[in-house]
């Protein structure tokens, strides 16, 4: 029998230009080892890429009919607008041939009613972590022709029974590399899975249905480093862990384990994890095993913010990290939450004071990441059942699975607008720099020649640092018409510099 393990239509928008990832990273995985799975199970799987494609479900659709399979398994993501197309595709399928069609990821899980109701020609949704799911709807399959209830398994009208987790790890089948993860230098792997935060705008807690990390033996991840790394040229690993380091003196061993493994691959790698994690110790040993990056999810400079969204660390901690991180030589990575919901104007004065003591800011391309980003609110998580019920949610008919929400104080949502108007013309501009020469936005400094004048990347990061002050300054005093000028002098200015 045959599967076919379809990636959804979710090309990059204007509006989503530089906003965080819809899924977390470790969803990268998820197409490859449901093909795994599937070969496991006895199936023929093939796997069909359209990340990319904006439009013409008529030919994603007649493409996905030539492979004549039994069972049609979308990895659906939150597709940045395009459900539509999405729903136009599953119905074009539905009327050429009855083949059942489900999906799974973190999306179906998160939002399985809502996105039932949506699209009411998908017939099953693979709830939570699907493994072992799959694994047993196709062997359920293979003898009823038919979806029948079973644990994991969401069907139309009927409550899904739960499914334990994975008790072992390393029972898994290697993933295959599969889409564009095949033309990345890098290859992604997962050394674990789940996370002990309980950070408000993860789903990670929600999508595994606990609060716990389950790790896999060493052993386990060198075999299947062994596999991948024969099947085409690899230079770097990341793990892509939501924290590849736990907590306690065994976690920190396993790590420098899992570290000198690598080194033994002779390959680099990079990996994140949470701030109350970091040891200089450990910081040191995988530096020489061949660390070259390191994610962390600061979110705030701001205690009171990170009280607030349940990150359980404190800036003390954030400092203490940082330095220990460029101490260790290897490079630091910052996720960052500038205008989180519930924010005043003077919390973002002391994001910016302490992004500026911490020297974040000393770079264009980092700085436009770190003076932008809000929180994105995706259906299914813990964001949008509070703003939905506090009458916060700014829903978007062209965006039935996301949404904006109406700031605490009106002047933060003012400069977040700006800013990410800002940002938007930055990254635009630096894309069409880069086109031009070929090397603009990756100079750490001096300049870089471009069609018609010389590019400064000082001249830039200074321009966006004194837009966000400057922007942060005007909304309390300024009328909405008088900020409307500012912001445009500042985005004209800019576009000037990477014209």
């Amino acid at each position: 029998m045959k599967i076919v393990i379809v990636e959804n239509p979710r090309p990059l928008t204007l509006e989503h230009y530089n906003d965080v990832a819809n899924a977390p990273l470790s969803a990268s995985l998820n197409s490859g080892y449901a093909l795994a799975v599937s070969r496991r199970a006895g199936w023929e799987a093939v796997h069909l890429d359209f990340t990319s494609h904006a439009g013409d479900a008529a030919g994603m659709a007649g493409r996905i009919q030539s492979e004549e399979a039994d069972l049609i398994l979308f990895h659906w993501v939150y597709a940045w607008g395009h459900e539509t197309v999405v729903r136009d595709l599953l119905e074009l399928l539905c009327r050429e041939r009855a083949v059942p069609l489900g999906a799974f990821g973190i999306f179906p899980t998160l939002a399985r009613q809502r996105l039932m109701q949506y699209s009411p020609h998908l017939d099953f949704i693979l709830n939570g972590e699907f493994e072992d799911t799959l694994a047993d709807l196709l062997q359920d399959f293979s003898a009823a022709r038919s979806i029948r209830p079973l644990p994991g398994v969401a069907l139309r009208d009927h409550p899904v029974a739960a499914r334990p987790l994975i008790g072992d790890l390393a029972h898994l089948p290697l993933p295959d590399d599969v889409g564009n993860n095949r033309g990345y230098p890098s290859l992604n792997i997962a050394a674990s899975r789940g996370c002990f935060g309980q950070c408000s705008f993860c789903f990670i807690r929600s999508y595994y249905g606990c609060g716990r990390r389950r790790v896999r033996p060493p052993a386990s991840l060198e075999r299947e480093l062994e596999t991948r790394l024969a099947r085409r040229d690899i230079r770097s690993i990341y793990f892509v862990d939501p924290t590849f380091i736990g907590h306690g003196g065994t976690e920190r061993k396993r790590a420098v384990e899992i570290g000198r493994m690598a080194q033994r691959f002779g390959l680099p790698f990079g990996f994140e994890t949470r701030v109350d994690t970091i040891d200089a110790g450990v910081m040191e040993i995988l530096a020489a095993h061949g660390a070259e990056s390191v994610f962390l999810g600061i979110e705030s400079g701001c205690d009171s913010v990170l009280q607030r969204i349940g990150k359980r660390i404190g800036t003390e901690q954030i400092r203490r990290a940082v330095q220990t991180v460029r101490r260790s030589g290897v490079r630091l990575n910052l996720g960052f939450i500038m205008f989180e919901p519930d924010t005043c104007l003077a919390e973002l004065e002391e994001n910016y004071a302490f992004l500026e003591e911490l020297e974040l800011l000393d770079h264009h391309e980092l700085t436009a990441n770190l003076l932008y980003h809000n929180q994105i609110v995706l259906h299914g998580s813990m964001a949008w059942r509070r703003f939905k019920r506090e009458k916060r949610l700014l829903l978007d008919e062209r965006l039935p699975f996301e949404a904006r929400y109406r700031f605490r104080d009106e002047r933060v949502g003012l400069v977040c607008a700006a800013m990410g108007r800002l940002s938007a013309a930055y990254f635009g501009g630096m894309d069409t720099l880069r086109g031009m020469t070929g090397t603009a936005g990756r100079e750490g400094c001096g300049v870089v020649g471009s069609a018609s004048h010389e590019f400064s990347p000082d001249d830039v990061n200074a321009l966006l640092k004194e837009a966000f002050q400057s922007l942060c300054a005007a909304a309390g005093n300024l009328s909405r018409q008088r900020f409307t000028t500012l912001e445009e002098g500042y985005r004209h200015s800019l576009l000037n510099m990477l014209s």
